[in-house]
Parts: C-alpha cells; sequence; structure tokens
C-alpha cells in the first residue's frame, strides 16, 4: 500500500518565509537607524571621485599634475608645461630650480658647439688634437680644468654678488630666475619678451637631451661625433 508523504516539507515551505520576513525586517531596521548616524563632511564619495576628478599633467597625461603648479612662484614662468615626474619642486624652491634649468641647458647649447668645432679645428699642440671629446677632455690634464672651474667660479660669484648658496640665492625677491641682463643683440627690446624666453628655454631643453645622445655616441663608437678619429 502507498504511504502518504510526510507533511514535513509542507513545514520548511512554511518556515522559509517567516525567516525572509524577519531578515528583512532586521535590516530595514539597521537601516533606519543608520540613516539618522551623524555624517562627516568629505565623506567616502569625495575621496572616490577625487582621483577622477583631479587635473592631470599636460606633458605627461598618465600622471598627476605637479604641486608647484598651485606655488605663486611659479604662476606665469614661461615654458612651464607641468613636468615634474620626480616632484623636485616638493623639495625645492622652483625659482631655484628654474634658474638650474636654465644654466644647464645654456651650458649644454655651447658643449654642443664646443662638440662639433672642435672636430675640425684644433689649436697648435698634440695634447689638442684628439677629434673624440671624450678622450680629448681627459688628455688636457688638471691644470686646464683647473682653470675652466676657477673661471667658472669668478663668474659665478660676479652674478650673483656672492650669494651663491640655495639659502640666499633669492635673496631678492624681484630677481627673475636666469635674467642676468645679458642681451647683446638687443633682442629683449623687440616684440613680446616672453616670446624669446620661451625660445630659449625650449632649445634648453633640446640641447640637454642632444648633448647627452652626442656624448653616448662618442663613447660607444670611440671616433668623434662625425667619425673622425686620430
Amino acid at each position: 500500500v502507498a504511504h502518504r508523504s510526510s507533511p514535513q516539507p509542507r513545514k520548511t515551505r512554511e518556515a522559509t518565509p517567516t525567516m525572509f520576513a524577519k531578515c528583512l525586517a532586521l535590516a530595514m531596521a539597521l537601516t533606519s537607524v543608520t540613516a539618522f548616524a551623524p555624517v562627516k563632511s568629505g565623506s567616502r564619495v569625495a575621496s572616490r571621485t577625487a582621483p577622477m576628478m583631479a587635473e592631470m599633467s599636460p606633458s605627461v597625461p598618465f600622471m598627476l599634475m605637479p604641486k608647484y603648479v598651485k606655488d605663486k612662484d611659479a604662476a606665469g614662468m614661461v615654458g612651464d608645461v607641468g613636468f615634474d615626474p620626480l616632484g623636485l619642486a616638493e623639495f625645492f624652491d622652483i625659482k631655484f630650480l628654474r634658474e638650474a634649468e636654465l644654466k644647464h641647458g645654456r651650458v649644454a647649447m655651447l658643449a654642443i658647439v664646443g662638440i662639433i668645432t672642435q672636430e675640425f679645428f684644433h689649436i697648435p699642440g698634440e695634447l689638442y688634437q684628439d677629434p673624440n671629446p671624450l678622450t680629448a677632455a681627459a688628455k688636457v690634464g688638471p691644470q686646464v680644468w683647473g682653470q675652466i672651474i676657477l673661471f667658472g667660479g669668478f663668474v659665478e660669484a660676479g652674478i650673483y654678488d656672492g650669494n651663491m648658496q640655495y639659502e640666499n640665492m633669492f635673496s631678492d625677491k624681484s630677481r627673475v630666475p636666469g635674467d642676468y641682463g645679458f642681451d647683446p643683440l638687443k633682442l629683449m627690446k623687440e616684440g613680446d619678451p616672453d616670446e624669446y624666453a620661451l625660445k630659449e628655454i625650449t632649445h634648453c631643453r633640446l640641447a640637454m637631451l642632444a648633448v647627452g645622445g652626442m656624448i653616448t655616441q662618442c663613447g660607444v663608437t670611440g671616433t668623434g661625433l662625425y667619425g673622425h678619429t686620430l
């Protein structure tokens, strides 16, 4: 004789809605409590959206805009494109960094002229005939390098009136970085002065990259820039 199924499954089906109703009531109660909890200004929503709303660097689009952009001394600097991937401006004065950039760029432009010239033209003497700028610099000895360093030191002292340290280099707040009043061709009196300043800083950056490539090439090939050897 077939027996009827036990009524236990029916009790389980009846218990399931009851448990669900209890859980739903508990969740609604917790929700109503948290609705009246105090919320701090600048909540999680702001922290989540902050990276999305942050301004990105125009020169390195995948990096945030450098913090120095908000510095009043950096406002209006010619040639500023928001490039500071190492964050140097967070530790050094932006005027000091611009001064260093211009100075190294000018030296690089002079170095390019020197590297090209010394391969074809030489002063008398056996030590000065090497077309490779790296080996030529090593042959002249410490006496020549000492003269160059001393001459550069005198020029630096005259430019800064003796204020050659980081702490007092810009004691004069009105001094523009890199402006030494040197304009023998009177170019700055024609048109917009910022036009020539922008051209200079652009050529400075290009020259620093170029002279690095020239030195690397001469070191790898062991010859002058155009392939000349002794």
